[in-house]
């Protein structure tokens, strides 16, 4: 677990596969009313999750509402789970919530998808949230995922990427092309992100990333579309 401001915190999930060890960075702000979880991660892996909050001084009772980020299974694929120990409310961008509540099937993975869960308000971009560390904007960017979200925390110089953006030994990258369902609208959603008053970026692949001058443009001018 890592503070990254006041009140937004960045977690760890590690995964063992054939070809090493992965690591996946679902995160949590403060708000009023309690916790807003950014992803809820891995199927199977809620109680890691679980871990990660305690370490932090919460527990699930803390948790009011999940944002995902979008639809692929290592964000929503514990959302049941956690939906269940929290009955927390789910929000995610009206391109994201099909696949999540079951109108539509996860475009990537294999075998069986996740357990639907509704999404109980569908968030637009530029809706705010107000939280400890200061209001957290919705950023619509899409490209790797339809509907995917970035959320931008001003006050705190601070950009939540999920998959728009990538990390790899605390160097900034682009998104996974590999992953990435659309590269020219995952390019320009990136060039959006480098127009945000930014210093550090948190990665859901590559974990925590400086981004101060113009990081994100450089890494936005060099993805291949």
């Amino acid at each position: 677990m890592q503070e990254l401001a006041d009140g937004v915190y960045a977690f760890t999930e590690e995964l063992d596969t054939e070809t090493g060890t992965r690591a996946f960075h679902p995160s949590a702000v403060e708000t009023g009313r309690g916790l807003v979880l950014l992803d809820a991660g891995l199927g199977g892996r809620a109680d890691a999750l679980g871990d990660e909050l305690a370490t932090a001084g919460f527990d699930w009772a803390d948790v009011w509402a999940v944002l995902l980020t979008h639809q692929d299974g290592d964000h929503a694929g514990a959302l049941a789970t956690v939906v269940e120990r929290t009955d927390a409310v789910v929000f995610a961008h009206p391109d994201c919530a099909p696949y999540v509540d079951g109108r539509r099937d996860p475009i990537k993975g294999e075998g069986e998808r996740y357990p639907p869960v509704p999404v109980d308000v569908e968030i637009p971009d530029g809706a705010t949230f107000a939280t400890t560390a200061g209001p957290m904007e919705v950023v619509f960017t899409p490209g790797h995922a339809p509907g995917h979200v970035s959320l931008h925390v001003p006050d705190e110089r601070l950009l939540i990427a999920a998959d728009a953006l990538t990390a790899a030994e605390g160097e900034l990258r682009g998104p996974s092309e590999r992953f990435t369902l659309d590269m020219p609208g995952a390019k320009a959603s990136a060039e959006r992100l480098a127009d945000l008053d930014v210093e550090r970026v948190l990665c859901y692949h590559g974990g925590v990333a400086e981004a101060d001058g113009d990081r994100i443009a450089v890494v936005a001018d060099g993805i291949e579309a």
